[in-house]
């Protein structure tokens, strides 16, 4: 699409700057807990490739609890490894500014893509709704299924499905986003004001209820990203729901039209899909991603669609070629051709706070988050000697391979067995101290 020249000159005013070995080439997007960069990055081979580079604000820095909980969902984020998650390459600290640097997808969010298309008097067709969920189905069943090296369940719950985090590539790809991050807004909203503000209407019940959630959230989030996108209405937005407290209310109690009552040309059982993944009760609810995936593939089947990825991306290309001139919203954004950074290209920066070597094999394990110190990086550099960047922690035993970088341990947490080894030498050591002394004090008193 093409932007209007007043905006793209300000937007681009003072880029491209660097940010520590990346450089910054332009803003893709700013929300409450951070701001979204194009930039650029250097692969292993030394040649230069795009990624998103993701600025949280200084209020995530400041909260020490908020830290671990971004560096225990970074370690987690970058264990994926499904075609319809985006990768997430790295966690650093550049100047007391935490940054994640992630797969770059070119094409555009699902809220994007409805805004686009409401603006040219249209609805985005049924067999693309439906072929897009289906891979964030499929990629959101991969996350809450995900074990570690126990086969023990790890219990992942993205909490932040919504349109603008489901991206939608031009030439390939369907990409669920953020795995986390929603996590660390809610730790941190008290202390800065709106963060998760635009997420309330997204939310699954028992999440506005404050309740325990599980992958079934997540599956009511989904619910209501059909049902936006196949109406072209907001489901629990509008003119009298404004404040964050009437939105949840809605959430939770508000009636949820049935799709084949408000839209025409809806079959009954696309209608029926959608209101079963929007069950307030999670046990009517759809169980699983999986589950609700393959309803909806089993709809596409019925159709006999063509709707293909193929297909999907052409879509996306020609709704953006025919988009009007003049500005839509300010997050709607083409952005240039590029070829894909992959995990195992990228090389870490020397201000990794935590990063997968791409020599490792994929693990599922989640180490233990480590607190990071609250000086900025630029002071931990001075504290090293000359020439010696900041050391890499990787969630394996391997280092990560940067030149003149000295590894350093994953873990400084002793293990299981370590720790039952400690405590058995200690009870000993405590029974021989009390017998030693009742043998003491019965000699003192002659009666031994």
């Amino acid at each position: 699409m093409t932007l209007n020249p007043t905006r793209l000159k300000q937007m681009n005013l003072n880029y491209p700057r660097p940010f520590g070995p990346y450089e910054l080439l332009r803003p893709l997007g700013r929300g409450g807990m951070a701001e979204v960069f194009l930039a650029q990055a250097n692969t292993k081979e030394g040649e230069a490739r795009l990624v998103a580079l993701k600025r949280m604000h200084a209020g995530v820095s400041e909260d020490n609890s908020a830290v671990e909980m971004l560096i225990a969902e970074a370690r987690l984020a970058m264990k994926f490894a499904h075609p319809n998650i985006a990768s997430t390459f790295e966690l650093g600290c550049h100047e007391g500014n935490y940054y994640i640097v992630m797969e770059y997808v070119n094409g555009i969010d699902v809220g994007s893509l409805a805004s686009l298309a409401g603006a040219l008097g249209e609805k985005p067709p049924l067999e693309v709704v439906a072929h897009t969920y289906v891979g964030i189905a499929r990629g959101l069943h991969y996350a809450h299924t995900l074990k570690d090296e126990d086969d023990r369940a790890l219990g992942i719950v993205h909490r932040d499905v919504s349109p603008h985090n489901v991206l939608i590539g031009k030439e390939a790809g369907i990409k669920l986003i953020d795995f986390g991050v929603a996590k660390v807004a809610t730790r941190i909203q008290q202390t800065m004001a709106g963060v998760i503000k635009g997420k309330y209407a997204y939310m699954s019940p028992e999440q506005a209820s404050a309740e325990q959630v599980d992958a079934r959230s997540d599956i009511f989030s989904l619910g209501i990203c059909m049902h936006e996108l196949i109406t072209g209405k907001p489901l629990f937005r509008g003119a009298d729901l404004v404040s964050p407290f009437a939105i949840l209310r809605a959430v939770r109690d508000e009636p949820i039209p049935l799709l084949h009552e408000v839209v025409d040309n809806i079959d009954a059982e696309l209608s029926a899909i959608v209101s079963k993944a929007l069950e307030r009760s999670v046990e009517s609810r759809y169980q699983s991603g999986g589950e609700l995936a393959d309803d909806l593939e089993g709809w596409l089947q019925s159709r006999a669609t063509d709707v293909d990825e193929k297909a999907l991306h052409a879509y996306v290309r020609d709704l953006v070629d025919r988009a009007p001139s003049e500005p839509i919203q300010d997050d709607v954004m083409e952005t240039p051709a590029v070829a894909t950074m992959m995990g195992y290209e990228f090389l870490p920066s020397p201000l990794s706070v935590i990063a997968r070597s791409p020599l490792e094999p994929m693990t599922t394990g989640v180490d233990a988050p480590t607190r990071p110190s609250r000086k900025t990086s630029s002071q931990r550099l001075q504290r090293r000697p000359s020439g010696q960047p900041l050391a890499v922690r990787s969630h394996s035993t391997s280092a990560i391979p940067i030149a003149n970088a000295q590894p350093t341990p994953t873990s400084a947490r002793p293990s299981r067995k370590a720790v039952l080894q400690f405590l058995w030498v200690g009870l000993a050591a405590l029974i021989f101290a009390l017998g030693w002394s009742v043998i003491a004090t019965l000699k003192q008193f002659g009666l031994i």
